[in-house]
């Protein structure tokens, strides 16, 4: 796993130069992450974690901290604070977010099979829902 990490950290750091990552738990922190129209805030911060067993097992979850809105309305599926709490420091929800049944199908090379960087690349169809 921790090479595979290694990897896909890389990968990420590609397409957001100013990523943090803390390696225990594996949390990935991206601070601008461009949000639709409807919501409260242009951008928001977003952290998720690698989880123990990945890439067997699927990443779950996006944070972001505490006071996200959709036209005024708590979005759905969506809980704060959360239970678990990334380590960067304020107060964190979480969406529960996580690939379909079916679409994670990570393999041995990291481009052609899912990865953290196209996971994270979705996070823009969740925000496009809205509510």
């Amino acid at each position: 796993m921790e090479e595979r990490v290694k990897q896909e950290l890389e990968l990420l750091r590609r397409r957001f130069p100013d990523l943090e990552y803390v390696p225990a738990g594996h949390w990935f922190k991206i601070p601008r992450f461009l949000l639709p129209e409807g919501w409260n805030q242009t951008t928001t911060s977003i952290a998720f974690s690698a989880p123990v067993g990945y890439p067997g097992t699927p990443p779950y979850g996006i944070y972001v901290p505490c006071g996200i809105r959709f036209n005024s309305t708590m979005p759905g599926s969506y809980s704060e604070p959360a239970g678990t709490q990334p380590p960067f420091g304020g107060s964190w929800g979480i969406f529960s977010w996580t690939p379909v049944d079916g679409e994670w199908r990570p393999t041995a090379s990291l481009v052609s099979g899912s990865n953290l960087l196209n996971w994270v690349l979705g996070f823009a169809d969740r925000f496009r829902e809205g509510v």
